[in-house]
């Protein structure tokens, strides 16, 4: 779960100066982002490898979160070095984490337990749409014939994958679980965007995990202990989720936005979840029914036509401190 992007999907950085100007096309920095993608697009069956060899969902989020906090903090101290920011901006923060992550993650990790992983990803992937129809209500965003069309083709894809998976008999409690996430994500990236605009990624990533790892330690020591994975190889599945697809594809990710520009890195994005159905294809052996197929194109139809209108040649380009 791409602050999409922490599944955090990568936050928005801060506006460098307007220049009209567009963003050259870098080889490095492409590559960067399909590695982002391809990191982000394997969790879900990391985490479904997870839950084999014997981890729940919370000792699954707990240690995920507790580790890529301690990465982030050291990338943090001795790589990027940020000023440091207003106590409010920190105390919100934290507060994504504690409140919007923690909640986000839960709500995808137990919809990922009860039904396949690419199904969890698709439904996840419905945020961009669920975002950009808030922003419309709220008047942040100006209606469009993109956005009409764009929300149009999410909400028909959102509805052939929950009919698909109904017709194919798939839990209904995940599906909700699933959906869930998607609503809590757009929220959480609705109510940080102001947090995201002020303080470099990598330091809100820091302190986005830091809160989460919070939640996840409070709701073990409530359940009687902390939610510790109980194997070794469980610990071992759970540290690659934290590294390899939580550290990595957002440092991955804020390197390719420098060299791309933001709309080309969103675009190249949409990739992660064609990596996950792939992946769950070959190595969990999963298959969306046709009519799953059809509402994913139509799902990431929509997400590519929401990207397409961000950051023209002529208007400026946002990229990471």
């Amino acid at each position: 779960m791409a602050l999409s992007s922490t599944r955090t999907r990568p936050p928005a950085a801060p506006p460098i100066p307007p220049a009209r100007r567009a963003t050259p096309v870098s080889a490095p920095g492409i590559t960067l982002c399909l590695v982002s993608a391809a990191c982000f697009g394997a969790l879900p069956i990391l985490g479904k490898k997870a839950y084999e060899a014997g981890a729940s969902p919370l000792g699954l989020l707990w240690g995920r979160f507790t580790i890529a906090a301690l990465v982030f903090w050291a990338l943090v101290v001795v790589v990027v070095r940020p000023p440091r920011p207003p106590r409010r901006l920190i105390v919100a923060g934290l507060a994504m984490g504690f409140c919007g992550y923690a909640v986000e993650a839960a709500l995808f990790f137990s919809a990922l337990h009860r039904i396949d992983a690419s199904l969890t990803e698709l439904l996840l992937y419905g945020y961009p749409a669920l975002v950009t129809a808030a922003a419309l209500v709220l008047g942040r965003e100006a209606a469009s014939r993109r956005l009409a069309g764009a929300l149009a083709l999410a909400s028909a894809g959102l509805v052939l994958v929950f009919a698909g998976s109904l017709a194919t008999g798939v839990d209904p409690v995940g599906l909700a679980l699933g959906i869930g996430s998607a609503v809590v994500y757009s929220a959480y990236v609705l109510a940080g965007e102001r947090v995201v605009a002020a303080m470099h990624p990598i330091l809100l990533a820091a302190l986005v995990s830091t809160g989460a790892a919070a939640a996840f330690t409070a709701a073990g020591l409530a359940g009687g202990g902390l939610p510790l994975p109980p194997t070794g190889a469980a610990w071992g599945v759970v540290g690659v989720i934290a590294v390899a697809a939580t550290v990595v594809p957002m440092t991955a990710f804020f390197a390719g936005m420098e060299r791309v520009g933001a709309a080309t890195a969103s675009i190249v994005s949409t990739l992660e979840p064609v990596v996950t159905v792939a992946l769950a294809a070959v190595l969990l052996g999963e298959h969306l029914s046709a009519v799953e197929a059809l509402g994913a194109v139509s799902v990431l139809a929509a997400v590519r036509l929401l990207q397409g209108r961000a950051a023209p040649s002529d208007e400026p380009v946002t990229v990471p401190a």
